[in-house]
């Protein structure tokens, strides 16, 4: 399974993809759409997951709308306070050309047949799933980029810039 659902782990992830533009009040609905991309993803043979921004502790009585982001998982690395270091991200982690292996019947699908509504292009987006912060720095006090689950979107476009370089994804519980 690629997509994350995760409730009290600390994941960073690096996802090529789109936005979920939808707002779910069951997780029903949320896995349902989770179980398609998996399908997709063991069909074509790619690393497609859906990432659920947030944690899902609070399911089944408290579902909030959180964000969700869909594409090709290039990167997974989990960490705590102790050990935040989750991980090494290179260029071909964050290299939007991947999104071509991603078919238009896949997007297609998910609009059509489960009502998602999609952001309009290809991302490389950073991702917080569980209670999570994640950043990634080439060391410490240089200009990163950081995320965090329960503040804001849980996921954060990785500027272009900064996409050609060697980075450490430090993941800890926020």
């Amino acid at each position: 399974m690629s997509s994350r659902l995760n409730d009290m782990e600390n994941e960073g992830l690096v996802v090529i993809g789109r936005l979920v533009g939808s707002e779910y009040d069951t997780p029903e609905a949320i896995e349902r759409i989770a179980e398609a991309v998996d399908a997709w993803g063991r069909k074509l043979s790619l690393p497609l997951g859906l990432v659920y921004c947030g944690t899902t502790i609070n399911w089944p009585s408290d579902v909030q709308y959180t964000s969700i982001v869909i594409g090709l998982i290039t990167f997974s690395g989990y960490g705590d306070d102790d050990e935040p270091v989750a991980g090494e991200l290179g260029p071909e982690d964050m290299d939007i050309a991947r999104a071509e292996a991603i078919p238009a019947d896949f997007w297609r699908a998910l609009q059509q047949e489960h009502g998602v509504e999609l952001s309009g292009s290809d991302e490389v987006y950073l991702a917080a799933a569980g209670w999570t912060w994640v950043a990634l720095a080439p060391d410490e006090g240089s200009k990163s980029v950081f995320s965090v689950s329960t503040e804001g979107s849980g996921y954060r476009a990785i500027p272009q810039e900064l996409r050609s370089g060697h980075w450490t994804v430090r993941v800890g519980y926020c």
